[in-house]
């Protein structure tokens, strides 16, 4: 079963702080099944690769290096990778898993994870 604790969540909060000094973000726990990691303020200029009339965008993490720009693209993937590993540091914590089986209809991941580039009501802004 899907499951973070919210130690777990300050080490994401943590890393992503220490990796990125000049960046905002917004680390949630959702219902202490995922993490939402909202990118609120950075240096990427992420507007070339959301539709002009958009003010945050949904990433999707299993196409980062599809639909985003090289440099993007890496910046999203770090992200990415601190999120599955950052919570192995937490106390009894864990690094990210997932063992689903979706043919069998069998699912098993450590936690869920969204990424989002702004919020609904606060857009990203560049620094």
């Amino acid at each position: 079963m899907a499951y973070i604790t919210a130690p777990e969540v300050r080490e994401i909060r943590k890393e992503l702080k220490k990796e990125f000094p000049k960046w905002k973000f917004s680390v949630r726990n959702r219902n202490h099944s995922a993490v939402q990691v909202d990118i609120l303020k950075g240096t990427a200029d992420f507007a070339k690769d959301m539709r002009p009339e958009d003010d945050y965008h949904q990433v999707n993490t299993y196409y980062i290096n599809r639909f985003f720009e090289r440099d993007n693209a890496k910046v999203l993937e770090k992200i990415k990778k601190i999120i599955k590993t950052a919570p192995a540091k937490a106390e009894n914590g864990r690094e990210w898993y997932d063992k689903s089986d979706a043919m069998s209809d069998y699912f098993d991941t450590a936690f869920y994870y969204y990424i989002s580039i702004g919020r609904f009501e606060k857009p990203y802004e560049v620094i």
